[in-house]
């Protein structure tokens, strides 16, 4: 049992012994605010949610620190922790003792972040707040997590509907204007729904052209030392088996005999010049960016002329700028570096699921080859309404002429007030 004393100085201090069985102490200014605090101390004691008072002087830079050399975790994962302590949350919490962060501190620094902070960056730096002092009061630290409950900016861009292509202007448009040996990577995302990292991290012993099936079993992943390869997907879900469409069993064939090689298990199936994992922001911008341009879906590059090309691009104000050059070649860069939006990459898995679920494949299905745990991530986020919805609806209420429920010219309808009340 804990006790109080009278000190000389006329405060009062209250003894107890904690958990372990150390003497501790702390001094109030009143007989009562010292027993308030003696009370609350040995029932937090019985409960086991007891936290030593001074605990919370453990200044947030130190125990971030440890937090960061307890976890297990992938190295992209580490790198972008690291990364975003370094640049928004040490700078500001890093000398803070951990009992002195408090929820509206918390959130002020939240809406600074939004002065200056895209709110997908901001929510990303909340959570990692969060999780760290989440873990400070797992480790009794201190009681509660004063994160809890913050307001965050909200994120519109999640409001912007995904670029979908269709299926004409893909086979019509897209395809055609990738250089040729980079079609099987394209048709890898559109005819499998493969991700990135899984087309990068690809290998012949994955597939399957005789059974027009592909498993995937591995992923690529960039970090700044390179492209490492994780022998096992995003999810557990992600190890599937994905069949292969007759276009893209082509393209796999064509890749096969324009590199005239016989693959090993360990051979990529795309890769670069010399035999390494592809790396993503090289092949956006040396590849996928130039194909948009010349397929007339991100900017527009036109003949005006003998040796004579215009550029139009629109900037991300929307503003559309042009200029003139010699070369083809020259206009498509232009447009490349200088143009806003246009379609990702991953887009492609985004066409590939909303092409099935509108051929009418059932959402499970749809689940399973998109490698996903849950039915509602393929529903709310590859899935999307299409522009002719309204007409889609009124078409499921429309009957052919013969069914039209119209009343019999010689027989005339009854009042249904002239029958017996045989219900009464």
């Amino acid at each position: 049992m804990g006790h109080i004393v009278k000190t000389s100085a006329g405060t009062y201090r209250a003894n107890w012994r904690d958990a372990s069985g150390r003497q501790k102490a702390k001094t109030f200014r009143t007989k009562k605010e010292a027993s308030t605090f003696l009370a609350q101390t040995e029932a937090a004691l019985s409960r086991g949610t007891y936290v030593d008072p001074h605990s919370g002087r453990t200044r947030f830079g130190d125990f971030a620190q440890q937090w960061v050399a307890t976890r297990t975790v992938e190295a992209r994962t580490a790198e972008r922790t690291l990364s975003m302590l370094r640049a928004h949350i040490l700078p500001k919490w890093g000398d803070w003792p951990l009992g002195k962060v408090d929820f509206m501190s918390v959130q002020e620094w939240v809406t600074s972040l939004s002065r200056e902070l895209a709110p997908t960056t901001i929510a990303k730096c909340y959570q990692l707040l969060s999780m760290i002092l989440r873990t400070s009061v797992q480790a009794r630290l201190i009681a509660t997590n004063p994160a809890e409950g913050v307001r965050l900016p909200r994120d519109r861009s999640r409001d912007v509907k995904p670029v979908t292509i269709s299926r004409d202007d893909f086979f019509g448009k897209l395809l055609p204007a990738v250089p040729s040996r980079h079609r099987a990577i394209v048709s890898a995302a559109a005819g499998a729904g493969l991700r990135w990292g899984e087309c990068a991290g690809l290998t012949w012993s994955s597939v399957d052209l005789d059974r027009a099936l592909l498993r995937v079993v591995q992923v690529a992943e960039e970090t700044h030392g390179g492209v490492v390869i994780r022998p096992y997907p995003k999810t557990r879900a992600g190890v599937r088996a994905v069949p292969l469409p007759a276009f893209l069993i082509t393209a796999l064939r064509g890749l096969l005999a324009a590199e005239d090689i016989t693959p090993g298990p360990r051979n990529l199936v795309f890769h670069d010049r010399v035999g390494r994992p592809l790396r993503r922001s090289n092949f956006r911008r040396r590849v996928w960016l130039p194909s948009l341009v010349r397929a007339g879906l991100l900017g527009q590059v036109a003949s005006t002329g003998p040796h004579r090309y215009r550029a139009v691009w629109l900037d991300r104000e929307g503003v559309e700028w042009s200029a003139e050059f010699s070369t083809e070649r020259e206009a498509i860069a232009c447009v490349t570096a200088n143009a806003a939006g246009g379609m990702r990459f991953h887009d492609l898995r985004h066409a590939y699921a909303t092409w099935l679920v509108t051929d009418g494949v059932p959402i499970n299905l749809v689940q399973r080859v998109m490698g996903h745990e849950q039915a509602s991530t393929t529903l709310n986020r590859y899935t999307h309404t299409p522009d002719d919805y309204a007409a889609r609806i009124l078409d499921a209420f429309t009957l052919p002429a013969d069914d039209l429920l119209t009343p019999d010219e010689e027989t005339p309808a009854r009042n249904p007030l002239d029958e017996d009340d045989e219900c009464l």
